[in-house]
């Protein structure tokens, strides 16, 4: 078997993942000029140019989006069995997701996982920003958007259909809420939505003023006050049905706004080598389909 030098292989794939010799050299904690000397070494044993070198940056050649292919999943299954027979005993699952969704949704479950699979660890990374997986060494994010991912496989794990809630205590003595309760300065925003003035506008409420009302960082910033009977939060139901359950929320009997936008699993498709996290990945669709 005619084998290429294996650190070649290395500075390569993380080249071609970045197209970016600096950024690889980062990742691999050497010098720019010793990625560029390997990446040479490696096209003169092949024979063929891998990257073609412009005036702004690189770009794969077609044998390099070949030889990328199958360096990155050998590289990959490589890693998956090092870390299982390095660490035999416990795994360690890295998942990133927004702090709103890991304190709403993903926390209160994990027990549940955790007692399922003594021998996993789950550690859970909060941000805002979309994290580098491979790069960054985590197995899976829970992003927000429409699905698409270059690179990454993205599964739907949460649809985003919206309802208005607020605390009892905001329309007592009734024990209802009303949608004519909902006024601009009792809106409680997250930030990095726009979702009041969309539900607004599906629900024909010109008089509301989605300008005014509270904004938070995140959504468990809205949630809270909304419990504290600050105003009308507007979130996914399965976020807050501990407190849709106990009474310290109620929805406003009203249609949920649907938009093409979820919540969606997203991990490299390598992933899925490694059966421990197959087994993470199986339990929280499973928990996904549940609401």
């Amino acid at each position: 078997m005619r084998l290429p030098p294996l650190i070649a292989v290395r500075f390569f794939e993380a080249t071609a993942r970045h197209l970016s010799v600096r950024q690889a050299a980062h990742e691999l904690h050497v010098t720019p000029g010793a990625v560029s000397q390997q990446v040479r070494k490696l096209e003169e044993f092949l024979g063929c140019a891998l990257f073609e070198r412009l005036p702004r940056g690189l770009a794969l050649t077609p044998a390099g989006c070949d030889y990328q292919a199958v360096c990155g999943d050998a590289l990959a299954r490589i890693g998956h069995a090092t870390e299982r027979l390095s660490a035999p005993t416990r795994r360690v699952v890295l998942v990133s997701c927004t702090p709103g969704f890991a304190v709403q949704w993903l926390v209160p479950r994990l027990q549940q996982f955790l007692q399922q699979a003594p021998e996993l660890d789950v550690h859970v990374s909060t941000t805002h920003r979309a994290v580098d997986l491979p790069g960054e060494g985590v197995h899976f994010a829970v992003r927000h958007g429409l699905g698409r991912y270059p690179g990454l496989h993205a599964e739907v794990l949460l649809a985003d259909d919206l309802i208005p809630v607020c605390s009892p205590r905001l329309v007592a003595p009734r024990r209802t809420a009303r949608l004519a309760d909902i006024t601009g300065p009792q809106l409680l925003h997250d930030e990095h939505r726009d979702d009041w003035r969309l539900w607004c506008q599906a629900h024909r409420l010109p008089q509301v003023d989605c300008e005014q009302g509270v904004v938070f960082a995140h959504s468990n910033g809205a949630i809270e006050a909304a419990v504290a009977g600050r105003g009308f939060a507007l979130v996914r139901r399965g976020l807050v049905a501990r407190e849709l359950a106990t009474r310290a929320l109620i929805g406003v009997p009203t249609g949920a706004l649907s938009t093409p936008l979820a919540y969606h699993l997203v991990y490299p498709p390598e992933t899925l080598i490694d059966p421990a996290l197959r087994r993470f990945r199986a339990w929280i669709v499973a928990q996904g389909a549940e609401g």
